[in-house]
Parts: C-alpha cells; sequence; structure tokens
C-alpha cells in the first residue's frame, strides 16, 4: 500500500478525503496534520509517499510548504487539494503531480491514485535490489538518481521538481526528437491534455532556466515552431 498524509486545516476536509482514500483500498493514511508546520517536522520521519495538501491554510501555503521540502532525499508525490482553480499553475511549479478541486470527486480521486501507483510501481522495480546498478543513470554529462529523484550534472546538482526530473529524464533519453506538446503531456501525466498543456510549459520553461544555469551548460530544450518541444546536446 501506497503511505499518505493529509495536510488541511479544516478537520472535516481531512476526514472526508481520508475515509475516500480508505474506500480505495490502496493508501494508508498514516499522518493527518491541521498545521503545516507540524507536518514539515514529521515528513522526514514519516517518510510518505504521497502528500494530499490544502493551500490556503492560515500558518503556511500548501505552495510554500511544498518548496520547503523539494531537497526531500526519498520520492514524494505531492497532490493539491483546493477549492480555489487559480493556483493551479503556481502548484505545478513545485513538485506537485496533481491539482484536485473540493469538492472531490470520487472518480478523479481515484484517476489520481491510480496515476500515482503505476508510475511508483516503476520506480520500485528500478530501486529493485537486482537491478541496483541501475538506480543511476548516465546520459552524456547527466546523471539521474532515479530512486532519490536527484540530479547532477558534471557533479553540479540540478533541483528539480519531481515532474521537471521526469520530462528532463524523457527528453534526455531521446535527444533530438520532437514532441507535441500534447503527446509529452501525455507521456509524463499518463492521461489526456484535452488541450491543457499550461502546466507542461511551466515546467518547461523552470528546466530552461535550471539548465542556463548551470556554467558552460550544454544542453537545453528548444521549441520547433509548429511542431513541439527538442531536447538538445550543444
Amino acid at each position: 500500500m501506497l503511505k499518505a498524509i493529509i495536510v488541511d486545516d479544516e478537520i472535516l476536509a481531512i476526514n472526508l478525503l481520508e475515509a475516500m482514500l480508505k474506500d480505495n483500498g490502496a493508501i494508508d493514511v498514516i499522518g493527518k496534520f491541521l498545521n503545516p508546520l507540524e507536518a514539515i517536522a514529521n515528513i522526514p520521519t514519516l517518510k510518505p509517499d504521497i502528500l494530499f495538501l490544502d493551500i490556503e491554510m492560515a500558518e503556511m501555503s500548501g505552495i510554500d510548504l511544498a518548496s520547503k521540502i523539494e531537497e526531500l532525499t526519498h520520492v514524494l508525490d505531492i497532490v493539491f487539494v483546493t477549492a480555489y482553480e487559480h493556483y493551479a499553475i503556481e502548484a505545478f511549479s513545485v513538485q506537485a503531480i496533481d491539482y484536485i478541486l473540493k469538492p472531490i470527486e470520487k472518480d478523479r480521486l481515484m484517476k489520481t491514485i491510480e496515476r500515482i501507483s503505476i508510475r511508483r510501481g516503476k520506480i520500485q522495480q528500478l530501486s529493485d535490489g537486482s537491478i541496483r546498478n541501475e538506480d543511476v543513470q548516465v546520459i552524456e554529462n547527466f546523471h539521474f538518481h532515479l530512486h532519490s529523484g536527484k540530479m547532477y550534472i558534471d557533479g553540479v546538482a540540478l533541483t528539480l521538481s519531481t515532474k521537471e526530473f521526469h520530462i528532463l529524464y524523457f527528453l534526455a533519453q531521446r535527444p533530438g526528437q520532437i514532441f507535441h506538446p500534447s503527446d509529452l503531456y501525455k507521456l509524463i501525466w499518463a492521461e489526456e491534455s484535452l488541450g491543457q498543456t499550461q502546466a507542461l510549459k511551466v515546467h518547461i520553461s523552470n528546466l530552461r532556466k535550471k539548465l542556463e544555469s548551470i556554467p558552460g551548460h550544454q544542453a537545453n530544450i528548444v521549441t520547433v515552431r509548429g511542431s513541439g518541444y527538442q531536447f538538445l546536446f550543444t
């Protein structure tokens, strides 16, 4: 079972989400926090797989909390659960895998859990002892640490969100290939974009800035007009 914690400053919202997760049967809720500061203090010990996170909270916003835990050594998937649609782009700029609006639709929540389960199943396979030597994938001068989600270029650490890591790892394995935004979105998010690829654009923009911040950087994600995105080692 996947381990999850819930952070929301409304106890009724926590109880409702917990009940829906229990109905799924694949999630074990190991922590519930009304105070985001307490959640931050307990996450390193609890080591959840998934963090269900509200955004507008008195002590600290969910966006700020997500920013503070980007340095965790284990892979943590963040799902924002909020009543406010206008935070979506900002939410995807941190390591969020999904954004669910309240009131929560059960089918929507189950789809998110299924996608995370499939993705984390692949991570578990990659970190299995039988293929431990493949935990680090080297592509040119890029070193991808698949289990921890960390990435290095010539020994210099590049701080990436979970989604940024998956996008860069996917593209770096296929240099020169061009991917239409809707196709790339489907490959990374495991669902149809339905014309909504703004989250992908935000991640691509962030990746470009981070790659350009590396001294003597020799790779970038370029836009091929009318076609899509292309990763190039220069």
